[in-house]
């Protein structure tokens, strides 16, 4: 396009030279907006690597630190069991703290055990069973039931799991019916187990916890 067409005047312009010069400039208009989404993309996809990359270093370090809590909680409550004298059955939810009590740990083990249908009717056998043997009052009914609450709806696995050892404790049948009832209805879940860190606050009457949950930061 020559420098005269575009020095004249539109009243001077023909349809032609008008058109020509519309295209021109949508052309040029089209290359900025080009460069502009060159440049833009540039950014965005330097700024995902940048931070994407930074996210999977951190979270190896993070999965590298849960390995050495676990690790370090083992050690810690096998010396406390043999410091107390006591043989825990399993490992339970415990809380470790510095001497000057402006640090400590929290160890939580989450057993997500469920039962299924058949513990609905195994509970029917057992309370047929308590109330035709004992009646309602009776302790060792009251003890049945508390161990058959249910809490949000589900069994506690390890209240279950006393009332199984009570299996041949009773002469009867729907007893033993609702136990083995209560055995096939088990359906195993993962064993989750979490750390939670705390440390006092400045004023040193408060308790602050260290958060590793991105959202809560």
């Amino acid at each position: 396009m020559t420098a005269e067409k575009l020095n004249k005047p539109a009243s001077e312009l023909t349809t032609a030279e008008l058109a020509e010069i519309l295209a021109a400039k949508k052309q040029v208009e089209d290359q900025e907006r080009q460069e502009k989404r060159r440049d833009y993309e540039a950014l965005r996809d330097s700024t995902v690597s940048t931070m994407v990359q930074k996210a999977a270093n951190l979270n190896v370090m993070l999965k590298s630190f849960k390995d050495e809590v676990w690790g370090d909680l083992e050690t810690l409550y096998k010396l406390l069991q043999e410091h107390s004298s006591r043989h825990a059955d399993g490992k339970g939810s415990f809380t470790l703290q510095t001497t000057e009590g402006d640090m400590r740990v929290s160890f939580k083990r989450q057993d997500n055990t469920k039962f299924d249908e058949r513990a609905t009717q195994a509970e029917k056998h057992i309370l047929d069973f308590i109330a035709d043997q004992f009646g309602d009052t009776a302790p060792t009914s009251k003890l049945i039931r508390k161990l058959l609450e249910r809490k949000k709806g589900q069994l506690e696995k390890d209240e279950v799991l006393k009332l199984i050892s009570m299996k041949d404790d009773f002469d009867n049948d729907n007893w033993r019916k609702g136990i083995e009832l209560l055995q096939e209805s088990i359906v195993p879940g993962e064993t989750r187990y979490y750390a939670k860190f705390e440390i006092k606050n400045s004023d040193g009457d408060a308790w602050k916890q260290i958060s590793l949950d991105f959202a809560r930061l």
